[in-house]
């Protein structure tokens, strides 16, 4: 191939990336496009852009959304999510943001990931913190935190792509330590937001609290009941039988929807195709960048703004800032984590590959807390519907402000954890 080729499709990554941001358009499909255009002006094969889409990948993330489709529609998460919330309340009020944390980080690491959760725990949040007298861009804060701590386990999409794209470099598919950084990155983030909105200081009463939850029975229902028993095969089945979680998603959704759960119709759509198109059209492209060496000089140029000890840092920094303009399951993880081998064996081994992979993935991941990203829009949403009818003791432009605050603070943790070697000790473990 061309040695101009590496060079030309890492520029038409780039493009995808500002085509999606600026036009608002789905990045993988762009970058189908782009990988077409590519091939008609260096004769590459069809068949090299098709070689990209990954169907084992396809098959996981869509079976796996299918199923936590069907528990969102019929509202299974959702209650399962108020159901701690109200036992919490009967413990004690104090307990809220801790068991907040926990809903997201359980809800997201037991199947779905953070991209589902995250349009539940906010919605849940604000009222919640409103009615028990906490600071509602706190308790979402920590709620979006505990999403992001549970992120990547290793049934999630997101860690079933990681470790897809960590073992096609030849590494150790091992997620465990990607998963323990983010979730001390994550534990971080939730300390600094509780000691600065003093989330010791409540100022109503836990009754005022508990009508929140009062107003509904919280009980399982019989649609409900048969979700969770798919849900616990699916799991069982995927990680003591070691079966493709995908498949087995499929084949359990397939079931509990012949008891009539849910519409299945709803459930099809509520898979995230956008997410799906890009991180599968992403890859086509990216298939075109390792063909023709273009990886190689991704690798070159952020080895030549690193040493052993900012490695990790940059990297983090690079993948949450181009997090601000995309997604990160969707063009992040499948851009960054594709040059850390190559990164590692630049500092001869001093630098590990699993500690910049989780680096990139907790960079692409933590600045979702921004008022652009589907989490931080709903949180703002979800205030402004709860304050519609009071009084508005929090101005949403401010709180606008607030949550891009936050986005830029989980910025400086990635960077101080990565500086100071956390993530390297973690990753050594």
């Amino acid at each position: 191939m061309s040695a101009s080729l590496g060079i030309v499709s890492l520029i038409a990554l780039i493009a995808a990336i500002a085509v999606g941001c600026i036009w608002k358009s789905n990045v993988g499909i762009a970058s189908i496009g782009l990988a077409v255009i590519i091939s008609l002006m260096y004769g590459i094969k069809e068949k090299t852009i098709i070689e990209g889409f990954s169907g084992s990948l396809f098959i996981t993330m869509a079976g796996v959304t299918y199923l936590f489709g069907i528990l969102t529609q019929n509202g299974t998460l959702d209650k399962i999510a108020k159901i701690f919330v109200s036992l919490s309340l009967k413990r004690s009020i104090w307990f809220i943001p801790v068991v907040i944390y926990c809903l997201g980080f359980i809800l997201s690491a037991i199947g779905p990931g953070s991209i589902p959760i995250l349009a539940i725990i906010p919605v849940l949040a604000v009222p919640i913190a409103l009615s028990a007298g906490y600071s509602p861009i706190m308790l979402t804060v920590i709620g979006m935190s505990g999403c992001f701590g549970g992120r990547m386990a290793p049934i999630t999409p997101e860690g079933l792509l990681v470790a897809n794209l960590l073992t096609k470099q030849g590494l150790d598919g091992n997620i465990l330590p990607i998963w323990a950084c983010i979730f001390v990155s994550s534990l971080v983030m939730t300390v600094l937001a509780y000691v600065y909105y003093k989330g010791w200081k409540v100022e109503k009463l836990q009754a005022e609290a508990g009508a929140v939850l009062n107003q509904e029975i919280l009980r399982f229902n019989r649609n409900q009941i048969i979700s969770l028993v798919g849900l616990i095969l699916m799991i069982v089945c995927s990680l003591v039988l070691k079966r493709n979680v995908g498949l087995i998603s499929f084949l359990v959704g397939t079931i509990i929807l012949l008891f009539g759960v849910a519409d299945e119709s709803v459930c099809i759509r509520k898979i995230p195709w956008g997410v799906l198109m890009d991180v599968l059209g992403v890859g086509m492209l990216m298939n075109i960048i390792v063909e023709s060496g273009g990886i190689d000089t991704l690798t070159a140029a952020l080895s030549s703004v690193m040493n052993v000890h900012t490695a990790s840092a940059i990297m983090g920094l690079t993948g949450g800032i181009m997090s601000f303009f995309s997604s990160g399951l969707g063009v992040v993880f499948p851009t960054l984590v594709p040059t850390v081998s190559g990164i590692a064996a630049n500092f001869n081994g001093v630098v590990s590959p699993i500690e910049l992979a989780a680096a990139a993935v907790i960079g692409g991941t933590m600045t979702g807390i921004c008022p652009i990203s589907t989490a931080g829009a709903l949180s703002l949403g979800a205030l402004s519907s709860a304050q519609a009818n009071e009084e508005k003791k929090y101005d949403i432009n401010k709180v606008f402000v607030a949550y891009w605050i936050w986005a830029f603070v989980a910025l400086g943790i990635i960077f101080i954890l990565g500086v100071s070697g956390v993530f390297r000790l973690i990753c050594s473990i």
